[in-house]
């Protein structure tokens, strides 16, 4: 029974017996007027309190949900800006810029978030050729810890010694995964944030 229930029948209870007069040996005892009047405040009072804690105990929703590795595996198959792009914008993110570049294009999408009163920027590019044959996905924040996210979803990639450029950075570490048709990248690097030294974490998901 949750404490909204209880504390309904406990009044209830109590506004019952305080009708009967109660029996102390052979002398009968009634509960005076004024205690009477006091028990719609006092089981209002209660209503309060337990309503307040259940909501205060209730989990939060998040504000920023990431993407799963499946789901991201599953946008980078898509070789289409245009399916992409209904499916980020459904978590939040907004279209930023468009970058044409050699034989492909990158669309920026951001998303500002707030985690513990900090203000944050999450960033998510999707880079598709030119013939759409093949697309990569990128995602940078630093408001989630993606490679605490990330890791147990890679449990069935194979772990490769890295060889990226990012992963030469002394202040970056990063783990790469692959599958028959995917290849992931997973890093974390030391940064200086806004409020002071943080950590900055980076996703790229791409088809093979």
């Amino acid at each position: 029974m949750n404490f909204t229930r209880y504390v309904v029948v406990l009044c209830y209870k109590m506004k019952w017996e305080s009708r009967k007069p109660k029996r102390v040996g052979k002398i009968k005892l009634q509960i005076p007027r004024f205690m009477k009047a006091f028990l719609p405040t006092i089981c209002l009072m209660f209503l309060t309190v337990f309503s307040s804690q259940a909501q205060t105990n209730a989990p939060a929703a998040s504000a920023n949900p990431f993407p799963t590795i499946s789901t991201l595996t599953t946008w980078a198959s898509f070789n289409s800006q245009q399916q992409f792009d209904v499916a980020i914008r459904a978590v939040g993110f907004k279209f930023e810029v468009k970058e044409p570049g050699e034989g492909s294009t990158a669309y920026t999408y951001i998303r500002k978030v707030t985690v513990n009163e900090v203000n944050y920027t999450d960033r998510i590019v999707y880079r598709i050729t030119n013939n759409n044959s093949a697309s990569i996905i990128s995602l940078v924040t630093a408001s989630t810890d993606l490679v605490s996210l990330y890791t147990p979803q890679l449990a069935s990639f194979k772990n490769n010694n890295c060889k990226t450029e990012m992963s030469k950075d002394k202040n970056t570490t990063c783990s790469c995964y692959e599958s028959a048709n995917f290849a992931i990248d997973l890093c974390d690097e030391r940064v200086k944030l806004t409020m002071g030294d943080g950590n900055k974490y980076f996703v790229s998901v791409a088809k093979k």
